[in-house]
C-alpha cells in the first residue's frame, strides 16, 4: 500500500504538470491561429473565446493518454536510473508488481479518457459548431479595416475595403462578393456604413453611390446603379446546418451503419482501450539501465506513441473510404496494441 502511494504520487505530480503545459500549448496554439486570420477581428471576443475553448476541451481526448504515456516513460525512467525500482525488487516485488502498483491510476485516467472521448468531446465540438456559425453570423461590420480580405464562411461573402475613414468610420471603395447556390452578387460602392437593427438582429448593410451585379446560374445577369443600396441581414436559420459527425452523440452514431459514422464511433469507444494499452506499454518501455539514464527510452516512446496516433487516423481514414471493413475496422489497432503488450510482458516475465 506504502509502495503504490508513493508510486502513485511520483507520477500524478509531473502528470498534473504535462497536462498542464500542454493546456498553454494548446490555447496559446488556438489563439495564435485564430489571431493571425484577418477575418477573427470581425468575430465578437465572447465568441472567440468559446471557439477557443471548445478546441481546446476537445483535445483533451488526446492530452489525457499522452500526459499519462510520458509521465510514465519519465518518472519510472528516473526510478530504474536512481536504482529504486531495483531495490523494490529486491525487496520482494515481482516484475508486475509496478503495473499492480500503478493500476488504480492508470484505471482513473482511462476511465477519464473514455468520458471525454464519448461526451465531453461530441459536446465540445457542437459548441464550436455553433459558435462559428454565431460567430460568422454576427460579423462586426464596424471593424473591417483597409487593405484586407475578410471572409465570411458561413453567409458565403468576402469584403474588401480600401480605406476607412477614422473620423467616421464611413467605408470607401468597399468590394463586395457573395456566392450563393444559385448566384453570384458583386457590390462596388464609394462608401458604406452599417445600422443598428432591431431585436439585437445583425446590422443593416448600406451602400452610397455604386454597382451591384448579380449573374444567375440561368445564365441572366443584371446590373444596377444605385444611389442608396441596404442589405438586409439574412434570416436566422436560412444557412442549413449540415450533419457534423464529430458533434454527433455517440448513442446516435452506435446505431448507424454507413461508414463515416461508425469509422466515428470506433474511434471514440477504442480510445479509452488505447490509453490503458500505451499506459501498460509506458511501463515496459521505460525499464532503462543507470549508464541509459533517466531519459533513456523517450525518444523511442514518444516516437512509438505518435505512429500508433497515426496509424489510427490513417485506419479511420480507411474504414470511411470503405478501404477496410467496419468488423473490425479500428478494432485492429487495439488488437495490434494488445499482441505488442503481451510480446513485452512475455520477455519482461523471461
Amino acid at each position: 500500500m506504502l509502495i503504490s502511494s508513493y508510486l502513485t504520487r511520483e507520477i500524478l505530480r509531473p502528470f498534473v504538470l504535462i497536462c498542464g503545459v500542454l493546456l498553454l500549448l494548446m490555447v496559446s496554439y488556438s489563439a495564435l491561429g485564430y489571431l493571425a486570420d484577418a477575418a477573427s477581428k470581425l468575430i465578437p471576443a465572447q465568441l472567440l473565446a468559446i471557439l477557443i475553448l471548445a478546441k481546446t476541451v476537445a483535445a483533451f481526448e488526446l492530452f489525457l493518454p499522452l500526459a499519462l504515456y510520458i509521465t510514465l516513460l519519465i518518472g519510472l525512467g528516473k526510478l530504474y536510473s536512481d536504482q529504486e525500482i531495483s531495490a523494490l525488487q529486491a525487496s520482494g516485488m515481482s516484475p508486475f508488481g509496478l503495473i499492480k502498483a500503478l493500476l488504480p491510476l492508470i484505471l482513473v485516467i482511462t476511465v477519464l479518457t473514455a468520458l471525454v472521448s464519448l461526451y465531453v468531446r461530441p459536446w465540445a465540438y457542437e459548441l464550436r459548431y455553433d459558435s462559428k456559425q454565431q460567430a460568422e453570423q454576427t460579423y462586426d461590420f464596424d471593424r473591417l479595416e483597409s487593405g484586407y480580405f475578410y471572409e465570411n464562411e458561413e453567409s458565403g461573402r468576402v469584403y474588401f475595403v480600401s480605406q476607412v475613414d477614422p473620423a467616421t468610420n464611413l467605408k470607401n471603395d468597399i468590394f463586395v462578393y457573395e456566392l450563393k447556390d444559385d448566384y453570384v452578387q458583386v457590390i462596388y460602392s464609394n462608401q458604406a456604413y452599417d445600422v443598428a437593427s432591431e431585436s439585437g438582429e445583425p446590422p443593416i448593410m448600406v451602400f452610397l453611390d455604386g454597382t451591384a451585379y448579380r449573374f444567375e446560374i440561368d445564365g441572366t445577369d443584371t446590373v444596377v446603379a444605385y444611389n442608396r443600396l441596404s442589405v438586409l441581414p439574412e434570416p436566422e436559420g436560412i444557412v442549413a446546418e449540415e450533419f457534423k459527425r464529430k458533434a454527433a452523440a455517440s448513442s446516435l452514431l452506435a446505431r448507424s451503419e454507413l461508414p463515416e459514422e461508425v469509422a466515428e464511433y470506433q474511434w471514440r469507444t477504442t480510445s479509452a482501450f488505447k490509453a490503458f494499452l500505451m499506459a501498460l506499454l509506458a511501463i515496459f518501455l521505460a525499464k532503462t539501465t543507470p549508464r541509459q539514464g533517466r531519459y533513456g527510452k523517450l525518444v523511442l516512446g514518444i516516437l512509438l506513441f505518435f505512429v500508433v496516433h497515426s496509424s489510427n487516423l490513417v485506419m479511420k481514414t480507411w474504414v470511411e473510404q470503405g478501404k477496410l471493413a467496419t468488423i473490425p475496422g479500428m478494432w485492429s489497432g487495439v488488437i495490434a496494441l494488445l499482441v505488442l503488450t503481451v510480446l513485452l510482458a512475455r520477455r519482461e516475465r523471461a
